[in-house]
């Protein structure tokens, strides 16, 4: 082999193991591992509205609310990759509580120690969760993707390196992640979202909105309410249904783009790069780069800000 045709093999690997390893990242896993049956299962009897604690180390959680008045734990188990059964390991190294006391129904998988984070042990616990839909929650897992979908009340969600997928979900919600992305969907409420390094998607949802990220770009689409947005690192794109009080979109590398409805009255506050956008009816000053005003009248404040791209404000 030519060094030329060695040369551009080695690029062409390159940009194949690149972008095998970018559809790792932006496909979310399923919240739970694919299997025929569960190492264990629980059921109980619970009066709403209720609580449900889930805490594990190193696997997926998904809770699905539905109409009943019935909670039933699926706990699942892998081991070095392959889906385990009873008889096949004891677990001897793993604390589990699966209980209820009260309104309260708990599903926690505790190692003895954080080794096996580390390669000491490859063994993961999965829950997958069926409540009632008014249950409030506290969800946790140190490496893996959660889902939670159909609940109303208080939920408060954390992974240290998934993905979260949050949908029909009616309370306050606040949903942390350190290395995924965020999907949310027909979420009402009181809601605040933060990624470190992944991208955050928000559909159909009202409530006071704020989502974070300081590596990925923000898209929200048919949204209302109240909106705070930063990233530091992406885009914004804002297909807003109606304002609220406000909007605040901030970012430090890329553009921001905002839709809104036709004949709205706002007062704008846009700075960028560049900013376009076709208005009528405003009072206030109009520069290349900056647009300070009142639009028909005034109305709820929006405040986009960009340090590096443009601001582009259209209207449906």
């Amino acid at each position: 082999m030519t060094a030329r045709k060695s040369f551009l093999t080695k690029i062409f690997l390159g940009i194949l193991l690149s972008f095998l390893l970018t559809l790792l990242l932006i496909i979310p896993g399923k919240a739970y591992p694919a299997q025929s049956e569960p190492y264990r299962t629980e059921s109980f009897t619970i009066n709403t509205p209720g609580q449900l604690d889930v805490r594990t180390s190193g696997g997926h959680i998904e809770v699905k609310g539905s109409s009943t008045n019935k909670v039933r734990v699926e706990m699942y188990v892998r081991k070095n990759g392959h889906n385990i059964l009873p008889e096949d390991s004891d677990l001897k190294d793993w604390d589990i509580d699966i209980s209820q006391s009260g309104h309260q129904v708990k599903a926690i998988a505790k190692h003895h120690s954080n080794w096996h984070l580390f390669g000491g042990s490859h063994t993961s616990i999965s829950f997958v969760v069926y409540t009632p839909r008014e249950m409030s929650s506290d969800l946790k897992t140190s490496g893996g993707h959660i889902e939670a979908q159909g609940l109303s009340g208080n939920q408060k969600i954390a992974t240290s390196g998934g993905h979260l997928k949050l949908a029909e979900l009616k309370g306050t919600i606040d949903a942390r992640t350190s290395g995924g992305h965020i999907s949310i969907n027909d979420v009402q409420g009181n809601l605040k979202a933060h990624t470190s390094g992944g991208h955050i998607d928000v559909q159909n949802s009202e409530g006071d909105l704020t989502v974070r990220t300081s590596g990925g770009h923000i898209r929200l689409a048919d949204v209302s309410g109240t909106v705070n947005a930063s990233t530091s690192g992406g885009g914004i794109t804002a297909d807003l249904r109606s304002i609220n009080k406000s909007v605040k979109l901030r970012t430090s590398g890329g553009n921001i783009n905002i839709s809104v409805p036709a004949d709205i009255g706002l007062n704008l506050r846009l700075k960028g790069s560049y900013v376009s956008t076709k208005l009528q009816n405003f009072s206030g000053e109009v520069d290349r780069d900056e647009v300070d005003g009142k639009l028909n009248g005034g109305g709820p404040q929006i405040t986009a800000r960009t340090s590096g791209g443009t601001v582009e404000l259209s209207f449906k």
